[in-house]
């Protein structure tokens, strides 16, 4: 195999230390200390709320697929899309994406069912080689992962001995254009002409980094303000709980002996002495920390570019152009984000064609290059967006088949051909109904020809 280096450097180790300190924030684990015993903490996870929303407006509805070079490659595209469910995986890749802040997928040739095989891959075990002149161009992959003996035997057809705890072994492939090599429970157990010609690994970061092939979280800029806000919020329930069994207070008393705070409880004091309860609320210390959590929630939804409009609360009325307006951050941080899925995606469906076409028999006429498409990122108003497609097409500015593909048709080819077919039938419909029309009124004609003659033969007329 080619001397590539592809053990761990420092930054991977620290690239993995994000990953797991993400994840658990994720998870709910955002206090960064153990509680004492009997303290509770409160964990408002805002940032898994932001997450899934900026993920949903990502992914409004499935990508499709356009290859002006192949309609039999965009229609194979698209069967393999819908029975793999490719929007399940991409929606799974991204959450992967924002919160670790890079996903990976894996794209081989399934033999047993004879079609490309795609799955994500756990950035975690990865360990990347790049070009020294451009990042972003990977030459060298290895994946290390655990494994069972039985699964090892099922996935490359290879009986083995039990090896580590419980059966598990650690098997680990290693991918450039030109080798592959696959060691389990570091054996050698393969190793040749890699049978694709390219590393069938496709790496997303979710922003890219200037000079690196990785990305960065979505959490990176809110981990200490939603760790704030869960302090402030923990504050302001311990102060509504403590008003709620309020403090009693005894002044000028020296011993507090058979005083309880129960009710119907009768005290006696000694003379000068007074009991008041302990009022929490006053003084304005709650308003200024609502203030203060209402403050944390707006630096929030700044620093995720998520407006609260986004969750429908707009504060106010809206036309569509001002709710556009106030969404903005929001699509401006999506069209970031598709602009990296866009190479990640071309270079994704390009190993699946070309899987198709030389191990699946076929024929594609080499075309790979395809087209996204993405679903809306704003609600759309679809009568509105029909009027407009209607006027391109009228005016000779778009085609159907353009029109079609961005009403949302998954196959607009078929749909357009549907439509034609059914436009002939009715022609052809009005066409015998206008002909048995005409018969019929000719025949009607006749007989009243006839009544009018008085009776004589044809050829008296």
């Amino acid at each position: 195999m080619d001397p590539v280096p592809l053990e761990p450097s420092a930054a991977d180790r620290a690239r993995w230390a994000r990953y797991r300190e993400y994840l658990a924030f994720w998870e709910g684990r955002q206090w960064p200390d153990r509680a004492r015993p009997g303290e509770t903490r409160l964990v408002l996870n805002y940032a898994r709320a932001l997450v899934r929303k900026v993920t949903s407006v990502l992914f409004s509805r499935p990508v499709r697929y356009s290859v002006p070079d192949s309609a039999a490659a965009e229609r194979y595209l698209a069967q393999l899309a819908s029975e793999d469910d490719w929007h399940g995986l991409d929606y799974v890749a991204a959450l992967d994406a924002a919160v670790l802040g890079d996903a990976a997928f894996k794209v081989t040739w399934d033999r047993e069912r004879r079609r490309p095989r795609l799955t994500t891959v756990d950035p975690a075990q990865l360990v990347v080689a790049t070009r020294p002149d451009d990042q972003r161009e990977v030459v060298a992959v290895a994946h290390t992962y655990p494994l069972t003996v039985g699964a090892v035997e099922q996935v490359f057809g290879r009986k083995l001995p039990l090896l580590g705890p419980d059966g598990w072994v650690t098997v680990r492939e290693e991918w450039t254009a030109e080798r592959y090599r696959l060691l389990v429970g570091e054996q050698l157990v393969h190793e040749g002409r890699n049978p694709y010609g390219w590393i069938p690994y496709v790496l997303l970061p979710n922003t890219p980094i200037p000079g690196d092939v990785w990305g960065e979280s979505d959490l990176a800029d809110l981990l200490d303000v939603c760790r704030e806000i869960n302090r402030r919020m923990t504050v302001l329930s311990r102060i509504l709980q403590v008003s709620g069994n309020p403090i009693v207070v005894l002044e000028n008393v020296t011993a507090s002996e058979g005083i309880r705070a129960e009710e119907g409880a009768i005290w006696e004091l000694p003379e000068g002495s007074r009991a008041y309860l302990l009022d929490m609320l006053s003084g304005g210390g709650v308003a200024l920390h609502l203030e203060y959590v209402r403050l944390l929630f707006q630096v929030l939804h700044d620093l995720a570019e998520v407006p609260r409009a986004a969750f429908g609360d707009h504060g106010r009325d809206l036309s569509g152009a001002a709710l556009e307006l106030e969404l903005q951050p929001l699509v401006h941080k999506v069209e970031r984000k598709r602009r990296a899925w866009e190479r990640a995606l071309r270079q994704r469906t390009w190993r699946v064609l070309d899987l198709v076409e030389r191990f699946g028999g076929v024929d594609l006429a080499g075309a790979r290059a395809v087209e996204l498409i993405w679903g809306p990122t704003l609600p759309v108003d679809e009568e509105r967006a029909a009027r407009i497609q209607v006027a391109l097409v009228g005016a000779g500015i778009r085609s159907r088949l353009t029109a079609a593909r961005e009403l949302g048709s998954l196959d607009p080819e078929a749909e357009l051909g549907r439509v034609q077919q059914e436009r002939s039938f009715m022609e052809e419909t009005r066409g015998g109904r206008a002909l048995r029309s005409a018969t019929s009124q000719g025949v009607q004609d006749q007989h009243e020809g006839d009544s009018g003659s008085g009776g004589l033969p044809p050829t008296s007329r």
